[in-house]
């Protein structure tokens, strides 16, 4: 992968390594460390995007994103949400997704509310140019139990949700 601009080879090695984790899971995933099976287990849990998987590195970044939306960067933030409710760091990631599944949320509806705020506070890192402020994640992830219909919420903190997306307003 020489003569290609950092981005295209940075996005190629990136499918090539979801290609080897879904691989590896396939074939029962023991020898995948913790990120990677969070990794995996947020690819299967797509099913949706199952014809993907398997051809990760002979597919382009404009074929895996022809609807629209991108795969990667979904089952990516999903797998970090994952991550971080595993690692128990920090700890209020998991403490907002026990109480976000308690008033009835399915897991995967609560991991879609908490990455919303996870891509929230990634906008502002990377647009005010400022390091990730772990204090602030804590305090917006506690906004989500404030309300008692998190659709509510949504909609008054500029989130919305498109069908299986959750994206914030820019």
């Amino acid at each position: 992968m020489t003569n290609q601009d950092p981005t295209t080879e940075l996005n190629a090695l990136t499918r090539e390594h979801m290609h080897l984790v879904w691989q590896a899971a396939q074939m029962g995933g023991e020898q995948l460390n913790a990120d990677d099976r969070c990794t995996a287990e947020a690819m299967a849990a797509h099913s949706e995007y199952a014809h993907l998987w398997g051809r990760l590195d002979h597919l382009t970044d404009a074929e895996i994103t022809a609807d629209g939306a991108n795969p990667i960067l979904h089952v990516t933030m999903h797998a970090v949400v994952e991550s971080q409710i595993v690692g128990g760091d920090p700890p209020e990631t998991g403490q907002t997704m026990t109480a976000l599944e308690r008033r009835g949320l399915a897991h995967h509806e609560a991991v879609h509310r908490v990455v919303s705020v996870l891509v929230g506070e990634i906008w502002h890192v990377m647009h005010e140019k400022r390091p990730f402020n772990p204090a602030r994640y804590a305090a917006r992830l506690a906004e989500l139990l404030r309300f008692r219909s998190t659709e509510r919420l949504f909609q008054a903190s500029g989130h919305v949700i498109l069908g299986r997306e959750t994206n914030r307003r820019m």
